[in-house]
């Protein structure tokens, strides 16, 4: 089983995520986070998630989370992608990657280190 934490409360996790993982059988959204706590509870009460976690740093560390989707601001893509990355759990981030190249080459050092997948949501280069 695989299971998903979504960071944020995004519209574009429904078509990255929750139409995806509808057709796999062996994948599942457990928790969300989001900046504000009452949309991250309405939220998870809209797309059936069981666990709202209170921030950020608390789903990432979550043991029920093995892969972390960041929907977040392009601005908080490389600080909560590689907080995720340190908490051996596998990213996959939603574009742009990042802010800058500097950004982008910390976010892969970090990956490689850790061992863990990072993967930019870009999803027409797979279909």
């Amino acid at each position: 089983m695989l299971r998903i934490g979504l960071l944020g409360a995004s519209k574009i996790a429904v078509p990255a995520i929750f139409d995806v993982a509808a057709q796999m059988p062996d994948v599942t959204v457990t928790a969300v986070a989001a900046r504000d706590p009452e949309a991250a509870r309405a939220y998870a009460k809209q797309h059936g998630i069981a666990h709202v976690a209170r921030d950020y740093a608390t789903l990432i560390a979550r043991d029920d989370v093995d892969l972390v989707y960041n929907g977040l601001p392009p601005s908080a893509h490389a600080p909560w992608s590689i907080a995720a990355l340190q908490s051996d759990k596998a990213v996959l981030c939603e574009k742009p990657f990042c802010m800058n190249a500097e950004q982008a080459a910390e976010m892969v050092r970090v990956a490689e280190l850790c061992g863990r997948p990072l993967i930019e949501a870009f999803h027409y280069r797979f279909h």
